[in-house]
């Protein structure tokens, strides 16, 4: 549990990195705030799967890192043609 604890303490930062506070990270997650102070203490001794499962989920619905920008997929100066 320790490292998807880590894990999961790195997923929080970026969301707050982002501009979320931690109260709509736990809002938008479904658990309490206080839940993501005490992973961000370093006083979540043993968070249930639920809690990490739910920060998960709600990272990656928010940060998704599996698809490409639009940016990414074309090369500098391409852009995609207009479907007809």
């Amino acid at each position: 549990m320790p490292d998807d604890l880590a894990e999961v303490a790195r997923m929080i930062q970026r969301l707050e990195e982002t501009g979320m506070s931690r109260r709509a990270i736990a809002e938008g997650a479904g658990i309490g705030a206080s839940q993501i102070t005490r992973i961000m203490a370093g006083e979540a001794r043993n968070p249930t799967l639920r809690v990490i499962n739910s920060l998960k989920r709600f990272y990656r619905e928010t940060l998704p890192v599996d698809e490409p920008s639009r940016q990414q997929r074309f090369a500098k100066g391409c852009a995609p043609r207009a479907s007809r």
